[in-house]
């Protein structure tokens, strides 16, 4: 598709993208600057080979030397990267850390322009976007104003934040170990090793990531040991265990599941476009989108976006469910017919084959495109999305990546990423909500709860109703076929003492009851009708309280602990979705036997 928009929204801001971090030596020696700049470059393109689909974005703090090199390098026009750069100090005070001292402009560049390096940082910031992060815990703003370790501090957390936030970091660092206090060793530590969070016995590990090292001569240190000069070298956590292999694997794979959602975006036709528009409605009803609040329409597409994809795969998921289920019992038909009946005709035999092989076609073609869990995935992404709409509206700044599968690590962290992506991609979130009237908060947190809680609440009702239906009615018919199969069973007895050439059918029909019961009972555990109708109704419940203490905390006019409602019900809509996910992946595809 070449429409740069889709349900009226630009493409390019419901991609995931995946995100590049920057660190590195600022002491950089001018004759490597080019060879230098080709290695980055090489790594860039390579990873918008491998992932087409996927858009770049490069955090990088500008400083003097590697910072600024990769940064060039990403903006050029070849690799057409976007750049966002986390400021550790105020601008005016950070610029006091360049050197006033002639560089050059690009390694690049064909012809060597001159100019200094505040110069060169604030060119390059006009074509970034950037923000100043926030002080470190202890540190104020005169504290920062000189060097010393608050300042180092500083420095510190824009490392620990381009490592929490990409994926890959490329690294222009010559090997050493240092305990310097936001230098390179450090923030590569930081990415292999996962930046940890406020709580010191949170006993889920941080997530780790690649590091992609080129082994890069300094002033300081013109010969390096880490391996020669301009090679890369990928850093991978220490979970692998040095097995490089499996490392190379599992990050493919997940960044090639972040491409394949791209990809559906970029290809999505007029059908997905009008799924798209339902699946708006679904979230804000009757509520009017242009009454939304700036920054809201992103996250409100994206969701839109994910939930039709997730309607368009399970409907696939639960054709092939259904077509499986069928099929066997059709070949198991066919299979008696030529066994049971005195002729034995090979054309029953040849049928039950043929329809075996048919079933067998129907199972392979899912579970080689993956189909069969795609949904589920695009469902995890929706809901989580969900959660991040409201929490947004509401004001509440924590990462859904944060609070998302923690139990399901490994298989579904791709959808962690995407939501990190995301944030890079937003830059620095809006620190405006704190400003509203009391007024506006009002409006928005009655809107959260009428539109999401309410909302989710009735929703859990009626589906605790419909699945607890649909295995009810399994149940009644598979008592039935056991009835039936008793019955049968004394006529076919009777039969046989009495008028021994009429079994023929009725043993069939006997075996058939027992198989269609099978078959029965296996949809009904493929579908997990009961265990739904149990968790559905848990969180409707869970729901409906929410609500209950939201509405008494509004009518007191209590918004803190009303946005507190708001977080702690998203945190255990991310849970039951976990838990809906962990619950399929049990449950995958496969052939159904009588």
């Amino acid at each position: 598709m070449s429409e740069k928009k889709l349900a009226g929204f630009e493409r390019a801001q419901l991609l995931a993208p995946l995100v590049i971090g920057v660190t590195g030596h600022r002491d950089l020696r001018d004759e490597d600057r080019i060879h230098l700049a080709a290695k980055v470059k090489e790594i860039l393109l390579d990873l918008r080979k491998d992932y087409p689909a996927t858009p770049l974005v490069v955090i990088s703090a500008l400083a003097e030397g590697a910072d600024r090199l990769v940064a060039e390098v990403a903006l050029a026009p070849d690799v057409g990267a976007r750049v966002v750069a986390p400021l550790p100090l105020p601008l005016a005070m950070y610029e006091q850390d360049f050197e006033s001292v002639t560089v050059l402009e690009t390694p690049l560049a064909i012809v060597a322009i001159e100019r200094s390096s505040r110069e060169e940082f604030r060119e390059l910031l006009a074509r970034t976007e950037w923000f100043e992060l926030d002080l470190a815990e202890g540190n104020s703003y005169e504290g920062i104003a000189e060097p010393g370790p608050q300042r180092d501090r500083q420095y510190e957390l824009v490392g620990r934040y381009i490592a929490k936030q990409s994926q890959i970091l490329i690294a222009l660092w010559d090997g050493a170990e240092s305990d310097a206090v936001g230098g390179t060793a450090e923030v590569v530590r930081f990415q292999t090793e996962g930046v940890s969070g406020s709580d010191a016995c949170d006993l889920e590990a941080p997530d780790g990531f690649p590091a992609y090292q080129i082994v890069t001569p300094r002033v300081k240190n013109p010969f390096p040991h880490a391996g020669k000069a301009m090679s890369i070298n990928k850093i991978y956590p220490e979970a692998f265990e040095k097995n490089e292999e499996q490392a190379e694997k599992y990050y493919r794979s997940m960044f090639s599941r972040l491409d394949d959602f791209n990809r559906y975006i970029l290809q999505a036709g007029r059908s997905r476009e009008e799924q798209i528009a339902k699946s708006k409605g679904y979230l804000l009803q009757d509520a009017p989108e242009g009454e939304l609040p700036p920054g809201m329409g992103a996250v409100l597409h994206r969701y839109a976006a994910a939930d039709a994809l997730a309607i368009h795969f399970q409907g696939i998921w639960l054709a092939v469910q259904v077509t499986l289920h069928v099929l066997i019992v059709l070949a198991f038909f066919f299979f008696l017919l030529f066994a049971g009946l005195p002729e034995h005709h090979l054309r029953f035999l040849g049928m039950s084959g043929g329809v075996v092989g048919l079933a067998i076609l129907v199972r392979l073609i899912p579970g080689k495109r993956a189909l069969d869990t795609k949904h589920e995935d695009y469902r995890a992404m929706a809901e989580g999305l969900r959660v991040k709409f409201f929490w947004k509206l509401a004001g509440i700044k924590e990462s859904v990546a944060d609070h998302y599968f923690g139990k399901q690590r490994s298989e579904l962290d791709w959808i962690r990423n995407g939501f990190r992506g995301w944030n890079a991609a937003e830059s620095r979130p809006s620190h405006q909500e704190s400003d509203l009237p009391e007024a506006d908060w009002s409006n928005r947190l009655a809107f959260i709860r009428k539109y999401w809680i309410d909302d989710q609440q009735q929703y859990f009702d009626r589906a605790a109703e419909r699945n607890a239906s649909s295995h009810e009615w399994i149940e009644r018919i598979g008592i039935g076929a056991m009835l039936g199969v008793v019955i049968l069973g004394g006529v076919l007895g009777y039969l046989r003492l009495h008028r021994p050439e009429y079994p023929e059918p009725i043993s069939i029909a006997f075996e058939m009851t027992l198989a269609l019961a099978a078959i029965l009972h296996h949809f009904d555990n493929r579908m997990a009708f009961a265990e739904h109708a149990k968790q559905y109704r848990r969180m409707a419940a869970l729901f409906a309280h929410g609500s209950a203490l939201m509405g008494k905390f509004l009518q007191r006019g209590d918004y803190k602990n009303a946005k507190i409602c708001a977080k702690q019900v998203g945190d255990e809509a991310l849970t039951e979705n976990g838990d809906w996910v962990l619950l399929h992946r049990e449950r995958p595809l496969e052939m159904p036997h009588p």
